[in-house]
Parts: structure tokens; sequence; C-alpha cells
């Protein structure tokens, strides 16, 4: 009995340790199925963000790509890390809004993201911010939500400085005096105008009911306005002088337009009319912005004013930053803004005096005369601004440094925001220096541009849709002829500054289409369009593809792609001869590179021949 408990104990131990091991395998089994679970997780992340990188790097501006559930950025480009203070994008990848800025900021981008969600397009809207050198900067921020392979839901972000697009439309608002106002004025309120008029080349003074007009002209010289012609039949004579002094393309478009009854028309709906168009200047194309608005209580006429705003425009075409801050003003009152208080100071004694003030800048209580103006500016300030731009405005208001902007540029500007009726309300301060009889004087205006913001910041949330409906091809979703066309003209504009450029034209044409919609239809022939658009954007990863045709793509190869150009067109020879074999999509193509050419056009020729060269021989 003894012996057989004996044995029975020992069968105990060893079912027991049985078990153990049993169960610790298991235990291994699942941990090493679990790391390699976790490890697939990391090279499918590791995939998604350097597929996204390169996508993100090849975007003129700043772009970013978010996880929702985490709120974690997976990928972003070299603009937006150096935006957020990080040297390379790798340091973005993996940290969190609250990572990288101010609780309040990132809480602001949570909720923008968390509205970008609710929505089925893009979501565009305008932000402001102070730069690290002190400017306040305007920026224009798209998101879209999607869901990606993986199913889940990602937001992409793209961000672009407007700053100086939206100060020209601002100082595109005029109007909001009266001409017999300003003629009447004083002594020195018509030195106030003329200072804070620096800009316009044209102003025409025009009786709407007999179509008599005053024209002046800018003398930079004298600094004033001077009269140059009196005469009749303005919108006729305008029409006849169009074409004359307009370039060729703009001049069909200008006289449709430039009619009595459609300028009435808009200006009625809009409380302005304005048109862009090139004016040939020593027989050089250079854009000018043409504005018109009524005199304020005066039904019988309307101001009209051109201004030279070529550097701005071709910034603009070219998605370029502009690092120097335009000087324009209004040459007289109606055309410079809606100035809600206006001083007097004297630059050797600081002693001031108020000039002019609305009812709403009179409640803000602060004094019309006395001593010590910036001092009293800087007092001011803490009391009266929104507390965002207080530390802003006493960095950059002091006596030296307003002096100092008016002797380089001509005039001083500063827009910050006025606790008016308790609610920040946008303003801009504008200074500039004129001569008076007792000596110089420093005039200084602060215009009320709240309302003009929220107008600009919806035009551009119009123009932005507009913009992004433009330039996609409906039927593939990559770049069409007109976004071709842009990026041919930037090329070209750096060729001619010679400028050291590198890149290769791939020319695309689909075979058989024709035969596929004629048998098929046309949705089987749509969808042939798609596989072959999959095809080369799936070769050129790293270039913009367009499709310039019903059957037509290019590829502006640079970079990456232009580096490996030979094996990607290896590459593509490859897929056709497998799809011939097995009764596939076949695209005939040809390239070149540049090589001096006098413009794109011309290396896009040579593509274009080798591409029927091979579409003849029929190799692939």
């Amino acid at each position: 009995a003894v012996a057989i408990e004996s044995m029975a104990e020992d069968l105990r131990k060893n079912i027991s340790e049985t078990v153990d091991a049993e169960k610790r395998a298991a235990t291994a089994e699942e941990k090493s199925a679990r790391l390699a679970e976790e490890a697939e997780n990391a090279a499918k992340i590791a995939r998604l963000s350097g597929s996204i990188g390169t996508l993100l790097d090849n975007m003129p501006m700043m772009t970013f790509y978010k996880d929702i559930e985490e709120g974690k950025y997976l990928a972003c480009n070299q603009s937006f890390a150096e935006h957020a203070g990080k040297s390379s994008p790798s340091e973005i990848i993996g940290l969190t809004d609250f990572d990288l800025y101010d609780e309040e900021t990132a809480k602001h981008f949570i909720e923008a993201d968390r509205i970008a969600l609710s929505m089925d397009k893009p979501y565009v809207f305008f932000e402001e911010g102070i730069m690290p050198n002190g400017k306040r900067r305007q920026f224009q921020t798209t998101k879209l939500k999607f869901t990606d392979a993986d199913g889940f839901v990602r937001i992409l972000g793209m961000c672009t400085d407007v700053t100086e697009i939206a100060d020209m439309r601002r100082e595109s608002e005029i109007a909001k005096e009266a001409y017999e106002e300003a003629k009447s004025a004083s002594v020195t309120y018509a030195g106030i105008a003329r200072a804070l008029s620096l800009d316009y080349i044209y102003i025409y003074y025009v009786n709407i009911k007999t179509d008599e007009f005053i024209e002046y002209h800018s003398d930079a010289a004298r600094d004033n306005l001077v009269f140059e012609r009196r005469g009749g039949d303005f919108f006729g004579a305008s029409r006849r002088d169009a074409r004359k002094l307009l370039h060729k393309d703009d001049q069909d478009v200008f006289i449709s337009a430039f009619t009595k009854e459609n300028i009435l028309k808009k200006i009625d709906m809009f409380g302005m009319f304005t048109v862009t168009y090139r004016l040939m200047i020593d027989g050089a194309p250079t854009y000018v912005n043409m504005k018109i608005t009524r005199i304020t209580g005066d039904e019988d006429h309307i101001i009209i004013g051109v201004n030279n705003v070529d550097v701005q425009m071709k910034d603009q075409e070219a998605l370029e930053r502009i690092n120097e801050e335009r000087i324009t003003y209004a040459r007289i009152t109606a055309l410079s803004g809606d100035y809600i208080g206006v001083y007097t100071v004297d630059p050797v004694t600081d002693e001031y005096s108020e000039y002019g003030a609305t009812a709403e800048y009179e409640t803000l209580g602060i004094a019309k005369s006395g001593k010590h103006f910036f001092d009293k500016a800087r007092e001011d300030a803490v009391r009266l601004l929104y507390f965002e731009d207080v530390d802003m405005f006493l960095s950059v208001v002091t006596k030296e440094n307003v002096l100092k902007e008016i002797e380089q540029n001509g005039v001083f500007v500063l827009e910050y925001r006025l606790m008016i009726n308790g609610a920040p309300t946008y303003v801009a301060l504008k200074a500039a220096k004129i001569e008076e009889k007792d000596g110089p004087q420093i005039i200084i205006g602060v215009s009320n541009i709240d309302a003009q913001v929220k107008r600009e910041q919806e035009y551009a949330h119009k123009l932005s849709d507009a913009r992004l409906q433009a330039d996609i091809d409906a039927l593939t979703g990559v770049r069409n002829k007109h976004a071709y066309i842009d990026v041919e003209a930037q090329l070209n504009r750096r060729m001619e500054e010679n400028e050291p450029v590198s890149f290769a034209i791939v020319v695309f044409d689909i075979n058989k289409l024709k035969e596929i919609n004629d048998l098929k239809g046309h949705l089987a022939g749509d969808e042939h369009i798609r596989g072959a658009c999959r095809i080369i954007c799936d070769v050129f990863k790293h270039s913009p593809v367009f499709r310039v045709g019903g059957d037509e793509f290019t590829v502006i190869a640079q970079g990456k792609d232009y580096d490996n150009i030979d094996a990607l067109m290896a590459e593509i020879a490859a897929i056709n001869a497998k799809n011939a074999a097995e009764g596939g999509i076949t695209i005939a193509y040809g390239m070149a590179k540049y090589e001096g050419d006098r413009s794109v056009s011309a290396v896009f020729e040579r593509a274009d021949v080798m591409m029927y060269a091979n579409k003849r021989d029929g190799r692939d």
C-alpha cells in the first residue's frame, strides 16, 4: 500500500510538471504571436509614413498627416516641421498637438480637426499668429478627413501663408469719405490724405450721369497728386484706350466687363467693382488693380483708383511667400480706409492732438491731446488691447521703431485688436511723416478693418473651393491640364532667370482606348483610363502626374524620379510587355530631358515625338 501511494504521488508530480510545461509553451507561443503582430503593425506604419511623407515633401505648402484616434502625427513635410520648431519631419512623427504647442493652441487645432471630421468636404479656415521675428502672419489652413486602406479615419492638413494677399485685399477697401468732404478739409487734413496715399498711380473722379471725368496721377518726386486731364465719355474712352495700353490677352475680358451698366450693377451688389489686368508700362506687362466705388452720400459720382500690384500678383501665382510688406496707401480720404481715429504728433516734442474720431472710438476714453504720445499709447495699450496682442504692441510701438520704419519704408503699419464694446476688433495703425509750414509732423490713423477681414475670409474660402476643383481631373483625381500650364509657367520663369533646373518630361498615350469605347462603351473606357493612370502613378511616385487630354498623360520628373528616370522608363516597358502578353493595359510613352532648351514646350515636343515613335513601332 505504501509503495502504491508513493507511485501515485510520483504520477501526480509528473502530471503537474507536464501541465506547467504546456502552459509555459502556450504563453511563449502567444507572446511570440503578439510580437509578430506588433512588428507587422510597425512595418505597416513605417511604409505608410514613408509613402505619405514623400507625397507631402512634394507639396509647395506646410502639410501633415494625422491619426485621429490618438491624435498623433504620422507624417509631415519639412516646412511644417520647421514651423513647429523641429529640424526635420522625423522629429514630428508620433507627437501630438499638446507635445508641439501650448495648451490653448493645441485645443484650437483639435477643435478644427473635430469640425473637419463632421464635414463631407475640405474644411478651410484662417488663422493669425505672431512669428518668431515678431511679425503677425495670416495662414489659410485646409483639413480633410478620409479613410485609409486599413479602414482608419485620418486627417490631411495643408497650410499656406496668405498674409500679403490679405493685406492687398484689405487695402482695396475704398470710398469711406465723400469727395467733397476731402476737398473742403483743412490744410492739416489735406496733409493727412497725402501722407496716407502713396501707392495709387491713377485716380479718376467720374460723373455717372454725364460720363465726364477728372484724372489725377501720382507724382512720387513731389509726394502729391497731380491733375492730368479732364474729359467726357469716360467708359467709351477707357475701352478704346484698352486696345492700345493693355496686354493683348487681357483686352477682350477688360472691354467686355468695363461698361457702365456692369460696373454699377456690381457696386450695388457688392459695394465695389474691382478688376486686375496687365498694363503695358515701358514696354513690359505690369499687373495693376482697379477699384471703383460710389462716393458716400453722392449717388452721381464714383471714385476709381488704379495701383501697381505687379510684384504681389506674380508672387501669388508662384505661391511664394512675400518677404517685404508693400507700401500702399490711398491718395485721398475716399480711398484710404475707414479711419476711426486720426492724430498729429510732433516728432521732436511728442506733443499730440486728436484730429478726428468716431463715436465708438470716443468710448475708449483716450486723451484728445497731451504730451509723450508714445508713452501714453503704450500705457493705454495695457488697458484697451486684446490681451494676446499687448506684448506685441509694446515691443513694436516705440518712437525709435516707428520713425525708423517710416524712414526706411515711408510708412509704419501695425495690425492688432482693440476691445471695442467688449469685443476684440481688428484695427490697423498707419503712420507717415509729412512736411507742414511749422515743420515735420507724424500723421497716425487708426482704421477699423474687422469687417474687411471677415469679408476677405469668406472670399478666400470660396476661392479655395474653386481652385480645388479647377486643378483636379474629375475622372482620375490627378492634376489636370490647367495645373500643368501653371507648373510649366513656373519652370519657364526659372529658366528665363537662369536658375539651375533639372527635369524630364514623360508623355503617355493610352493604347486601344477608342477600340474599348466602341466595343464596350464609355464606362469601360473610363475604367481603362483610370487603370492606366494608376500604372503611371505607381511608377512615378515622386513626381506630379497630369491628365492633359482624353487619353494623354504627362509627368514632370524631378528630384529622385529624375535621377532614376532610365530605370523608371524600363519599368514602364516591363509592365507594357507583361500586360501585352496577358491582354492588359498598355501605354505608349516617350521621354526627353531638359538640355538647355528655350522652354518647357520644347522639351515636351521632343518627348511627344518619342512617344509617337514608340506607338508606331508597337514594341510594347
